[in-house]
């Protein structure tokens, strides 16, 4: 009788809350939800968590919103504040916030396995990925919008980052669609890839069939179009000269065909086609994706079920619902994308709210989220069908729908002890308690190190520009260019070549000769010598062939006369191998991003940089003798304490994140929960606890420690967003050696830190 009138309270408490005066829609929806918890609570005969206090509300908000705990300025200003609805205020605010984006990369990055470096793939093409994430987050993008720009994307990664999420596949389209119905349908198709499902209805056919919309997929490897064209009609002029040889001779053919051989020979073809990509290393690999809107998908030739045989071609046709119109000069990857993402689709909005329930209270409404069946039942299922309703009514607002999430008593309530445990029902009567994700773990001690937690690297983001800015110049260099003219330059280039190969082969035959009569002068006088030839190979391809080009650009991007523009700051690689595509880093055409910075501007913005720093030091406190020692630290932290999601994704083998169990985005949500040695050593012996990391005299947690009158309070202020007790600070006042590193040393490496409650 005492939980069921605990769960009426709440009940009643609830009805309250949503009959105030003029509440907020978002104050009304969470309201809503939680009135079917308490609904749910009642009929279970359950009784409902405590309230959670402001410290442990602010502290969990933080890491569920924001990815990091709160400085202490942070937990100051929310514990003193006497802002009636201060909880619902900082929702708000950390939404708005860039570590909302910093957080939810990380969550999406999982999800879709992005990593910095793509195989057999050009970098522009995941550094212009990442981009576009960050950007849809920081646009608040709404849900269906980004899955449908992902699921229909295709041109060049400058154009449209997105092709990101099939260039993380190249070549694999079978593979790439059994992994989107997992991340967006919730549902584990992959096993009819090669047979029908042994433990779902799904046939091998049916697979087939939904892949066939995708199948399509391009890689757009290079800007080489015009150059085979060329070639291809000069192969057509000696096949017709051959045709019409054979026609007129008397031996068969066999002279023509020997000549046609000869002709075919002397084109060189291979040989000027390697001189032609020599200047676009960087275009080798896929940059773009295109359609090919004649592919069709066939079933594999061993093929053994009964609805179908070996060969025969698969329409596209989803798996459930109802098919979209599909005519044929429709791009099939376009209505697939219309498909997956209509709130009409039996599974889409269930698998994004479960994702989303599920990132605030740690566990979802229905586990597992990505294997739905017919079967499947949410553990509240009046719950979920009304976030369900709430997400379509939103149209998919991501930051609406965590607003609504994190306003609700559930989620603002104490966490109970208990563990979930996979194929019981948790009640929901509080989020469940979990570790830190390493990420997670990371940015806290970035906010402990770092006065600007949540800034962005702007020299990465400016790299990572000027590189898909670059890659777009070349493109658009080769593609303009008269594809006749181009091969005209290779086979210039050529002849120069091979008067190149021939001094080189004298170099190396008195190179072997030198090192036979163990002659060390003469070996090395011959090598610089080949050093000499080889850079002018280079220099040659350099003006004969790739200033022409560049050249044309400018006066065809911005008319006649126009010329690029040298950056007068950039370091070139001294190896003469690079210096083509080093010479592409080095020249910018106007209208490809922005132009390079000069000297000059560069020492403006360094001046300006360490002017700003010097009022945060004395903002801070910090004396005019301490304030060139603060700056010097804070121009390392930019670049070493830095949050996780502008860091490389993943971060490399041994890096403190991968300890921590980061995902190697090899597969989807990859990251290990679980505790380690190595992550305990890590925190205990590592270099984060030390006078060049977070005990730096001028890091923020030994800023606010120094300037507090209670420092064993400042410490719990910092690491745990709490004022330390009375028998904490007893306890510490006890102890012989009173060093308060020993104190942050404990705490960090407590589950009071460690753990979100």
């Amino acid at each position: 009788m005492k939980f069921i009138h605990s769960a009426a309270l709440w009940l009643c408490l609830a009805a309250t809350s949503l009959a105030a005066t003029a509440p907020s829609p978002t104050q009304k929806a969470a309201a809503e939800l939680d009135l079917l918890l308490a609904s749910h609570w009642q009929s279970a005969g359950l009784k409902p968590a405590e309230p959670a206090s402001d410290e442990t509300f602010l502290r969990r908000i933080y890491l569920d919103l924001a990815g990091r705990i709160p400085t202490s300025s942070e937990t100051l200003a929310f514990l003193n504040s006497k802002q009636p609805d201060k909880r619902a205020a900082l929702i708000n605010d950390l939404l708005a916030r860039e570590s909302y984006v910093s957080n939810f990369y990380h969550f999406w990055a999982d999800i879709l396995r992005l990593k910095s470096h793509f195989v057999n793939t050009a970098d522009v093409v995941p550094a212009a990925y990442a981009r576009w994430i960050k950007d849809s987050l920081r646009s608040n993008k709404p849900y269906d919008h980004f899955v449908r720009e992902l699921l229909s994307a295709k041109g060049y990664c400058w154009e449209n980052g997105a092709i990101g999420y099939y260039a993380r596949d190249p070549e694999m389209p079978l593979d790439n669609m059994a992994l989107t119905a997992r991340i967006f349908l919730g549902t584990r198709i992959e096993c009819a890839q090669c047979h029908d499902h042994p433990f779902d209805k799904w046939k091998q056919t049916e697979f087939y069939h939904l892949a066939a919309y995708t199948y399509g997929n391009k890689p757009v490897q290079e800007a080489l179009s015009g150059v085979r064209d060329e070639f291809k009609a000069r192969e057509k002029v000696i096949h017709d000269d051959f045709l019409r040889e054979k026609a007129a001779s008397t031996d068969g053919g066999k002279a023509a065909e020997q000549r046609k051989k000869q002709r075919l020979d002397a084109m060189e073809f291979r040989p000027v086609l390697n001189l032609i990509r020599q200047g676009i290393g960087q275009l080798l690999s896929p940059i773009g994706l295109d359609r090919k809107q004649d592919a069709v998908l066939k079933l594999p030739f061993d093929f053994k079920q009964e609805d179908g045989k070996p060969g025969d071609v698969m329409p596209p046709r989803p798996i459930f619902g109802t098919a979209p119109d599909l005519t044929a000069s429709a791009d099939r990857a376009e209505v697939f994308a219309r498909w997956v993402t209509s709130p009409e689709n039996p599974t889409f909005t269930k698998v994004i709210v479960n994702r989303l329930w599920r990132k605030m209270f740690g566990v979802a409404l229905i586990e597992p989220l990505d294997e739905l069946r017919d079967d499947t039942k949410a553990m509240i299922p009046a719950v979920e069908a009304s976030l369900e309703k709430l997400m379509i009514e939103q149209h998919y607002d991501m930051r609406a729908f965590l607003a609504v999430l994190a306003n609700t008593r559930a989620y603002q309530s104490v966490v109970g002890a208990a563990e979930y445990e996979r194929g019981t029902i948790y009640h929901f009567q509080s989020p469940v308690l979990r570790r830190m994700t390493a990420e997670q773990v990371w940015d806290s001690i970035v906010a402990l190190a770092n006065h600007e937690p949540d800034a962005r690297d702007l020299a990465r983001e400016t790299r990572d520009e000027r590189r898909i800015a670059v890659s777009h110049m070349v493109c658009d260099a080769y593609l303009n260019f008269d594809g006749k003219q181009l091969v005209d330059l290779g086979y210039a280039q050529l002849a120069h070549e091979k008067d190149i190969q021939q001094r080189e082969e004298v170099v190396r035959t008195a190179l072997i000769a030198a090192k036979r009569q163990g002659d060390t002068a003469r070996d090395i006088e011959l090598r610089r010598a080949g050093g000499v030839l080889e850079r002018e190979r280079n220099e040659s391809f350099i003006s004969e062939f790739l200033t022409p080009i560049i050249n044309q650009l400018a006066a065809a991007k911005n008319g006649p006369g126009s010329k690029p523009v040298t950056d007068e700051t950039y370091k070139m690689n001294p190896n003469p191998r690079v210096l083509a595509v080093e010479t592409w880093r080095k020249m910018h055409v106007p209208g490809y991003g922005p132009a390079p910075k000069t000297a000059a501007q560069i020492e403006a913005e360094a001046t300006a940089e360490k002017q700003r720093l010097t009022a945060l030091a004395k903002q801070l406190g910090y004396s005019d003798k301490d304030s060139a020692s603060f700056i010097a630290y804070c121009d390392r932290a930019k670049s070493t304490w830095l949050r996780a999601s502008e860091l490389d994704s993943p971060a490399p083998r041994g890096h403190f994140l991968r300890t921590m169990g980061q995902s190697d985005r090899d597969f989807v949500e990859n990251a290990n929960p679980n505790v380690s040695i190595p992550q305990a050593l890590a925190l205990m012996n590592g270099d984060l606890i030390s006078p060049t990391g977070i005990l730096s005299p001028y890091s923020p947690l030994m800023q606010a420690i120094s300037t507090a009158s209670d420092s064993v309070d400042a410490v719990c202020l910092t690491l745990l967003s709490r004022h330390a007790s009375d028998s904490e600070k007893r306890y510490f006042a006890s102890q012989e050696s009173q060093d308060i590193h020993r104190l942050i040393y404990a705490l960090l490496n407590s589950k009071q830190f460690i753990f979100i409650q």
